[in-house]
């Protein structure tokens, strides 16, 4: 019997149903799950769960490679992407942003503006990628503190 576990990478909440074989579950942000083989095959049968994995907001370990639908190798989860934060790491970030998914995309927004990331490399590959003026997020995170 594989190991095979699903993770949510992203920063969302996420709801995961496919009714052929009672699965429901609830995933918060990195938390991580096992996986039977036959809730695996139709997971990859579920359009919907398909997107999620296709958009890198989850994650699937324990498989081979010849086995994985969606390749897990280039998914970018949250701790990778707050350590190019923590790091100052404006070189790996500048080549994985032009590529990253919606999801991946939502984490770095999100990430960037709990830590108040503020390096001027990052900002601007953000603005130029995301479409979000990270100072004017902080600012405005920080001022509905306040009230």
């Amino acid at each position: 019997m594989k190991n095979i576990t699903i993770k949510n990478v992203s920063t969302a909440k996420i709801y995961l149903s496919i009714p052929s074989i009672h699965f429901s579950r609830e995933l918060m942000p990195g938390r991580e799950l096992p996986l039977t083989e036959e809730e695996y095959r139709e997971m990859t049968f579920d359009t919907g769960c398909m997107s999620l994995l296709g958009g890198h907001f989850l994650k699937v370990s324990g498989l081979e490679e010849y086995e994985e639908v969606v390749p897990s190798a280039s998914v970018v989860d949250t701790g990778m992407i707050a350590k190019m934060f923590d790091t100052n790491d404006v070189v790996s970030f500048g080549r994985f942003i032009p590529n990253a998914t919606t999801a991946e995309k939502e984490s770095v927004v999100a990430i960037a503006v709990e830590n108040g990331v503020t390096h001027p490399g990052f900002v601007k590959l953000i603005k130029k990628y995301c479409d979000v003026d990270i100072i004017n997020a902080i600012n405005m995170k920080h001022q509905a503190e306040e009230k």
